[in-house]
């Protein structure tokens, strides 16, 4: 946000003499009455905190009053728990009793079948409100004073610009080579013949004879990985099927090839004959271009655009093995022509595919957008695919610039073995503290859709969902959605433009209105009788999973799959927490929640089935909450019976164990990732503060006070829990919301 035209300093309801703007201290805060604590690794010490004492046992961390597990081939075993017994992977959880499997459209216990309602829905007890234009207020606010811009609705219309497009050029083959590699008519004249190696459900491998057992080996890895990765390839690309592959690995180091886009039949060299995954990596550098062409959503694999996706992907699947075939440095190291707005219509130019893989990566890692969205928005450029995610035609300009601030033009650059210097990371600081009015019933519930983007759901004082949004210059009005909800909101982005909010009704079914990017769908019932909020996430373009606690306490989900509702299905178990639930891939679900022991419990969907019950131990005192910052990894956090904050890991391979972060938390914790391998934490203190900690990487930073006089739950009953919400927009910024004292809804931001 625009931080010049704030004050430097705001000051909360109850808070004390305006202090400076804090800076992040290089080792813990010092909280009120709060003895300086000694320095631990960098760990601070909350006020009313003993020292935690952590058993050395691999890194495993133990809660107090939880039992050391005995080591049981890597199974926890539950306090007075029989392991279970193995039912296809089913887990069940403590007092649960095994549901009947029931297809189609489930009923949750207690539910009346609903009546289908088309158009704009009522929630019950709710009349149908008037028509407002311009300024919402919320019921007991005061009107404030005239902010210029005030009142426009989301998602304002960008108007269209004129994309300028390099004529494309057809060439033989597609190519993915090294530096000064080049494919020879004669190499390609003087290839096989072949031995078949072996077959799987969408792919033949074949090597030449002349490579003998390096082939047979290199044929071998090839096998083993390559559904796994085609799976991968079609969650990025929004399931699109492209046929049976015929892969051929031959002598020599050009690279890879396929005749046309579209062409099935991969040649992939050999180069020393030992190195699988460079072979591997050469396999899904020609597959997703077929991808790219089935897709059919612009993205040209013969063209600079395309042959940079075709780089990024094939390195988030093998990313050690890029080296030699890294393209960024080609393009630092030129006069930096613009290849964002216009596309090259060649594959072969390091330059222009260095600027492709720099900007794919540069969406990826410094504004952060999943590869699904960068996928799906693919366009005939680059700016036409970041226009559609984000609604602004001004592409090239930012990202050149940042990397001139970072890499000076003229300054020689190398970036060995990649080609992903993101993030980068421009001096920040925290903003002061500033109200946005209102007078909340609940805590805010906060998503960001775009960069420089909030869109901000609360509960008001006459039980209506109410919105506000910050469009990149301005904040918008509160806006009345209606309603009368029984819980928080839950909202959702799965698109460019588009929102999606759930809520309980007095009724205890879940009910969903829908931003589209012009207007705002009416009020749905989806069902069920719920008695906890619910968690929506979504794992790709048009795509929605929804979880629930039902009356029997089991675990209760419901899905969108881009064209109809999926009926209520029951996950078992008996929780005793709302559901956190976290999409870290396409098609990858895990879902968390406190079982009747206040241990932590895990099931999670796997692109196919859902994995049983499995027990990640501990004692928690409050629910769950959990971030991924990539592909793979998960970042547990809870509160422990010492009330400090605990974490816990998994790290694509195996679950870490407990460990404490200390602090003694009067909120759960919010955790959010606006990098891979950075993690920001905040809570409420005891002192009705909001603290802060952070992971930059290799360490914990102490723990350091943001200020606020904050409402927690001790102090505001009318609020859940999660007293504070936070986002990440882009690479090192932080928008964080809570609620004041005066039930106002305060801002402060880093940036």
């Amino acid at each position: 946000m625009d931080t010049a035209r704030r004050p430097p300093k705001g000051k909360m309801p109850g808070k004390g003499t305006r202090e400076a703007v804090m800076e992040p201290p290089s080792a813990g805060g010092k909280m009120p009455s709060e003895a300086r604590p000694t320095a631990v690794s960098g760990e601070g010490k909350m006020p009313g905190e003993a020292a935690v004492t952590t058993e050395a046992v691999s890194g495993r961390g133990k809660m107090p009053g939880e039992a050391t597990p005995t080591a049981a081939s890597g199974r926890e075993k539950m306090p007075g728990e029989a392991m279970p017994t193995a039912a296809s992977g089913r887990g069940k959880m403590p007092g649960e009793a095994m549901p009947t499997a029931a297809s189609g459209r489930g009923k949750m216990p207690g539910e009346a079948m609903p009546t289908a309602v088309s158009g704009r829905g009522k929630m019950p007890g709710e009349a149908m409100p008037t028509a407002a234009s311009g300024r919402g207020k919320m019921p007991g606010e005061a009107m404030p004073a005239a902010v210029s811009g005030e009142g426009k609705m989301p998602g304002e219309v960008v108007t269209e610009t004129t994309i300028m497009e390099a004529p494309e050029a057809v060439e033989q083959y597609s190519v993915f080579h090294k530096p000064g590699e080049l494919l020879s008519s004669a190499a390609l004249a003087g290839l096989g013949p072949y031995t078949h190696r072996g077959s799987t459900a969408n792919f033949d491998v074949y090597y030449d004879n002349t490579l003998g057992t390096n082939g047979q080996n290199l044929a071998d890895a090839v096998l083993a990985n390559c559904e796994w990765d085609l799976f991968q390839l079609r969650g990025w690309f929004g399931g699109v099927a492209a046929g049976r592959f015929a892969v051929y690995i031959d002598p020599g180091s050009f690279g890879a090839y396929h005749a046309n886009c579209l062409a099935t039949e991969i040649h992939c060299a050999a180069f020393a004959g030992t190195d699988g995954a460079l072979e591997n990596m050469l396999n899904v550098a020609e597959v997703d271009e077929v991808m790219m062409a089935n897709q059919g959503a612009g993205w040209n694999c013969g063209a600079s655009a395309g042959e940079g996706l075709s780089r990024v992907l094939a390195t988030q699947r093998y990313p050690a093995s890029l080296d030699g075939f890294a393209s960024a440095s080609s393009w630092l190291n030129s006069n930096r022509p613009d290849w964002v707005t216009n596309t090259e219509g060649t594959d072969r130019n390091y330059v222009s595919i260095g600027c492709a893989t720099l900007f794919l990566n540069y969406l990826r890692y410094q504004l952060h957008f999943s590869l699904v969205r960068i996928v799906e928005a693919g366009g005939t450029t680059l700016q036409q695919t970041y226009q559609r995610l984000t609604g602004s035609a001004d592409a090239f300009g930012p990202f050149a610039a940042l990397l001139q601030r970072h890499f000076p033009a003229g300054t020689p650059v190398t970036l060995t073995g990649t080609d992903n210097p993101f993030p980068l990371l421009d001096p920040a600081s925290w903003g002061g503290w500033e109200s946005l009015g209102g007078v909340l019933e609940s805590p805010a519930r906060v998503v960001a859709w775009a960069p420089n983007r909030l869109d901000i759901f609360v509960v008001g004082t006459d039980s209506a969902l109410w919105h506000r949004w910050w469009d990149g210059s301005s904040w918008g009005g509160w806006e009345s959605l209606g309603g009368i909800l029984a819980s928080p909101p839950e909202v959702v982005s799965w698109g460019t433009n588009r929102l999606d909010v759930f809520a309980l009704g007095t009724d205890h079914a879940l009910w969903h209105r829908w931003w589209d990017g012009s207007s705002w769908g009416g009020w749905e019932s989806l069902g069920g009788v719920l008695t906890s909020p619910v968690c929506a996430v979504s794992w790709a373009p048009n795509r929605l999973d929804i979880f629930g606690v039902g009356i029997d306490h089991a675990l209760w989900h419901r899905w969108w799959d881009g064209s109809s509702w999926g009926g209520w299905e029951s996950l078992g178990g008996v929780l005793t927490s709302p559901p956190k639930a976290v999409a870290w891939g396409p098609n990858r679900l895990d879902v968390f929640g406190l079982g009747i022991d206040n241990a932590l419990w895990h099931r999670w969907w796997d692109g196919s089935s859902w994995g049983g019950w499995e027990s990640l131990g501990g004692i928690l005192t409050a629910p769950p909450e959990v971030v991924s910052w990539d592909e793979g990894r998960l970042d547990i956090f809870g509160i422990g019976t010492d009330s400090a904050l605990w974490h816990r890991w998994w790290n694509g391979s195996t679950w870490g164990g407990w460990e404490s972060l200390g602090g003694v938390l009067e909120s759960t914790p919010k955790a959010v990732s606006w990098s891979a391998n950075r993690l920001d934490i905040f809570v409420v203190g005891t002192d009705s503060a909001l603290w802060h900690r952070w992971w930059d990487g290799s360490s914990w930073g102490g723990w350091e006070s943001l200020g606020g006089v904050l409402e927690s739950p001790l102090n505001g009953p009318r609020l859940s829990l999660a007293a504070v919400d936070a986002v990440a927009w882009a690479a090192n910024r932080l928008d964080i919301f809570a609620v004041g004292t005066d039930s106002a809804l305060w801002h402060r931001w880093w940036g």
